[in-house]
C-alpha cells in the first residue's frame, strides 16, 4: 500500500483489485463474529447474546472502522472518476495519502503474535529460535523503513514548490520507480544508522518530517540493537554450555581408557535425541500446578483416557459408574513419557512395576533371541500388563526406532489401589481377569514356553470373554443366595410368630 506513493500504474491496478477482495472479507467477517463460537474461560460459549457482547467490548470497533475507511475511500475514488468540481480531491496525489489509511487492517495482525510464538516454540529448537527472533527482528527494522521511505517520497512528490525530489531529479517523469525508491529507502536506513546520505530536506514540512523520524530511530535502533545484543549472548551461552558438556564426555572416556568405537555410538545417540524435539510434559508447565483439583482430573482424563481404553482387559459393555474408576486412573496411576531415536524404554531382567501403552510413533520389542515386533499405537500398543496383578521382570528389550515415540506409563501400585478402593462393579471382573492371566503366565513357565512382556491378543480376548461370563454367575449366585436367605429369614419370622 506504501508503494502508491510512487504512482506506478501497474501496482495501483492490482491494489485496486485488492482492496475490493479485503472489503468483502471484512464486510462479511464482521456479523459472522456474532454467531461464530469461542473459548472462553476454559468453556465453549455459544450464546450469541454473549458472543455479541464479547465482540462489541473487543474488535467490533476496529473491525468497523477498517470497512468505513475503505467506504470513505472508494467514494472519494468515485468523486475523483465522476469529475465533480472539488479543490483537494481531484487530486489523485491527495487520494493516495487517503489510501494509507487502510495500513490501520495491520492492528489486528497482533492477535496472531501468541500464535505465531506458539507454533515457534513447538516446531522450532532454542538454536533456531533465536535466529528467527533475530530475523524478525531484522524484518520489522526493514518494514518500518519502508514504511517511512514511501512516506518520504510521497511528502515531497505531494509539494507544488521545490522539493529533495525535484532538486535530486526523481520525479516520475524523470526517473524510474526503481531509482526514487532506492533513494528513499537509502534516505530512511541512513536516519537509523550513523551512515552518510546526499539526500538533505529542502521544504519547512520535511525537515519537520525528518526530525521526527530522528527522534523515533533513537528509540527503536537502540532498542533493536539492545535485543539482538541479548539474542546473540543468550545463543553463544547455549554453544558454549553444549561444547562443555562435550568436553566432560570426552574427559570421562579418556580418563578411563574407553573404546573410540564406544565413544562414537553415544556421540551418535546424544547428537540424534537432541535433533528431536520432545514435547511439553505436565511437569515443566510451572502453573499447572496452581489449578484446582478438579480441572487437572479433568485435563488427565482428556488425556488418558483413549489410551487406557487399549487394555483388552476392559469389558465390552462398561456402566455409567465405571467411568469415575477411569477417570481416577487416569489421574492417579498414568503418566507420559517420550523416548528418541534409539533409546531403550526397558531391557531384559528389570524390575518391572508398570505398564506401557503406545501412543505415536514406532518402537521394536524383541525377547531373547525371538524375532523382533514393531508395537505403535494400533498394533501391539500394551506391554507388561501382568505387572497391574503380579510382580513382573521384563523378559525382553523395548527400543525406539527412527522417530520419537510417546508413551503412557501406568503405576501398578496406583492402579491397584483405585481398583480396590474404587471399583464398584467392575472390581470384581478385573480381579479375575488377573486371576486367569496370572494362572495362564504360570502354566506357560511351568511347560518352559516363551513369556513375552507382549500378550497375545487373542488369549487376551478369550480370557476377557471367561472373566465376564465367570463374573455373570458369580453375581447371579450372590443375588441367588441373597434370595435364599432373605426367604428363609422371612420364614422364621413368620414360624416364630405363629
Amino acid at each position: 500500500m506504501p508503494l502508491e506513493m510512487f504512482g506506478v500504474p501497474w501496482l495501483m491496478d492490482m491494489l485496486d483489485v485488492a482492496s475490493w477482495v479485503t472489503f468483502s472479507f471484512w464486510t462479511i467477517d464482521i456479523p459472522l463474529h456474532f454467531f461464530f463460537g469461542i473459548q472462553l474461560e476454559g468453556a465453549l460459549e455459544l450464546r450469541p447474546c454473549e458472543l455479541a457482547r464479547i465482540y462489541l467490548r473487543s474488535w467490533f470497533w476496529l473491525d468497523v472502522m477498517v470497512v468505513l475507511i475503505d467506504i470513505f475511500v472508494f467514494l472519494l475514488e468515485a468523486v475523483l472518476v465522476s469529475g465533480m468540481d472539488g479543490t483537494v480531491f481531484r487530486s489523485a496525489r491527495y487520494l493516495r495519502v487517503l489510501r494509507l489509511l487502510r495500513l490501520f487492517r495491520l492492528i489486528r495482525v497482533f492477535k496472531l503474535t501468541r500464535e505465531l510464538t506458539l507454533l515457534a516454540n513447538r516446531f522450532l529448537s532454542t538454536h533456531a529460535f533465536m535466529v528467527m527472533k533475530i530475523v524478525a527482528g531484522l524484518s520489522m527494522m526493514i518494514a518500518m523503513n519502508h514504511l517511512i521511505a514511501c512516506s518520504w517520497y510521497g511528502l515531497a512528490s505531494m509539494s507544488d514548490g521545490e522539493s529533495w525530489v525535484s532538486v535530486m531529479g526523481l520525479k516520475p517523469e524523470e526517473a524510474s520507480f526503481a531509482d526514487a525508491y532506492a533513494a528513499s529507502m537509502h534516505w530512511a536506513l541512513t536516519q537509523f544508522t550513523p551512515a552518510t546520505n546526499n539526500i538533505a530536506p529542502i521544504s519547512g514540512l520535511e525537515r519537520f518530517f525528518a526530525i521526527w523520524i530522528i527522534l523515533l530511530a533513537m528509540g527503536v535502533f537502540s532498542s533493536f540493537i539492545g535485543s539482538i545484543t541479548t539474542t546473540v549472548s543468550s545463543l553463544r551461552s547455549i554453544r558454549a554450555e553444549h561444547s562443555a558438556k562435550q568436553s566432560k564426555l570426552l574427559q570421562f572416556f579418556i580418563e578411563r581408557d574407553l573404546s573410540v568405537d564406544l565413544f562414537s555410538k553415544v556421540q551418535e545417540a546424544l547428537r540424534r535425541e537432541g535433533a528431536f524435539k520432545v514435547r511439553s510434559s505436565e511437569k515443566e508447565v510451572d502453573l499447572m500446578r496452581g489449578i484446582p483439583e478438579r480441572f487437572k482430573i479433568q485435563l488427565h482424563e482428556e488425556m488418558y483416557a483413549l489410551t487406557l481404553v487399549k487394555f483388552q482387559f476392559w469389558p465390552d459393555r462398561m456402566k455409567e459408574e465405571d467411568q469415575f474408576l477411569i477417570r481416577l486412573i487416569c489421574h492417579e496411576a498414568m503418566e507420559e513419557a517420550a523416548a528418541p531415536p534409539g533409546q531403550d524404554v526397558f531391557l531384559p531382567g528389570s524390575d518391572c512395576a508398570q505398564a506401557y501403552i503406545m501412543q505415536t510413533g514406532v518402537m521394536s520389542y524383541q525377547a531373547k533371541e525371538h524375532q523382533l515386533v514393531e508395537c505403535t499405537g494400533e498394533k501391539n500398543s500394551c506391554l507388561c500388563m501382568i505387572t497391574l496383578w503380579a510382580d513382573w521382570y521384563t523378559r525382553g528389550r523395548l527400543t525406539a526406532l527412527n522417530e520419537l515415540c510417546y508413551y503412557v506409563i501406568v503405576d501398578a501400585e496406583a492402579f491397584c489401589t483405585a481398583c480396590v478402593n474404587f471399583g464398584g462393579s467392575i472390581f470384581s471382573h478385573l480381579q479375575i481377569f488377573g486371576i486367569f492371566l496370572v494362572g495362564h503366565i504360570e502354566v506357560l513357565d511351568e511347560q518352559h514356553l516363551m513369556v513375552t512382556d507382549l500378550p497375545d491378543e487373542k488369549i487376551l480376548e478369550e480370557l476377557k470373554q471367561r472373566a465376564i461370563s465367570f463374573a455373570d454367575f458369580a453375581r447371579a449366585a450372590k443375588r441367588t443366595i441373597g434370595n435364599w436367605v432373605e426367604g428363609s429369614t422371612n420364614m422364621n419370622s413368620f414360624t416364630g410368630g405363629n
